[in-house]
């Protein structure tokens, strides 16, 4: 059976890909499978292997359209997959492209209602917390939802820096309490040290914040000027 009437049975009764493809694979066993029984009564003369084959022939069949049904739903789930993905890309980045931020900012959220749960609606997060008056609806979907570990790092600190900011220094202290990759821990250990109560536990977290790995050499400076003033003010007192 060639291309063009495999998809007018598709059109004709509303079957998917897949269904059509088994049953032409069916067809073609089953006239295979005449010419098998031929071929071993010439060839082998085995009368028992005949009858096998002839009562298990139902078996035969159904393993055999199992697999291309297998076969078949894996490649179109592929290909949907990869689909899905261009079309996020595509208006992930036409919203970027966007002029008017009221424009920017629906198809923004159109990221996040059509794909959720993918890289594209995690970045749209991202995006959109960073210009939203408050950003915890945003940040929590991060942290809670399925963005990958080191995105969900990165809003929890985001968020915690947030609360500080507004005077919520219990909130920030939850985010901060449970640790971070350890890219994030002298982000992570600054905040704490803007949430300590005592200059003593502020020292603690300012040198535990110089002392992880750095990526931010203008946070590290920071560090070391508080660290410097504290330092002073304890030799003065």
């Amino acid at each position: 059976m060639n291309d063009k009437s495999k998809k007018s049975n598709k059109g004709d009764n509303g079957k998917s890909e897949a269904a059509v493809e088994a049953e032409v694979v069916e067809q073609e066993h089953d006239s295979g499978f005449a010419a098998e029984m031929e071929e071993l009564k010439r060839d082998m003369h085995s009368a028992q292997i005949v009858e096998w084959m002839q009562k298990n022939r139902q078996q035969l069949m159904a393993g055999a359209v199992a697999v291309v049904l297998v076969l078949a739903g894996g490649s179109l789930w592929m290909e949907r997959a990869k689909t899905q993905k261009d079309e996020a890309a595509t208006l992930y980045h036409q919203a970027l492209a966007a002029k008017e931020s009221d424009k920017k900012q629906a198809m923004m959220e159109l990221v996040i209602k059509d794909f959720a749960g993918s890289g594209y609606a995690s970045l749209a997060h991202l995006y959109l917390a960073k210009s939203a008056e408050d950003p915890s609806e945003h940040l929590n979907a991060l942290i809670h939802g399925g963005a990958t570990k080191e995105i969900a790092w990165q809003a929890r600190l985001d968020l915690a820096e947030w609360y500080l900011n507004h005077d919520k220094k219990s909130e920030a202290s939850a985010l901060l309490a449970e640790p971070v990759g350890t890219q994030y821990e002298q982000l992570r250990h600054y905040l704490m040290a803007e949430a300590a109560d005592t200059a003593a536990d502020k020292r603690t977290h300012l040198q535990r914040s110089l002392d992880a790995p750095s990526n931010d050499s203008v946070l590290k400076a920071k560090v070391e000027s508080m660290l410097s003033q504290l330092d002073g003010a304890q030799s003065g007192s």
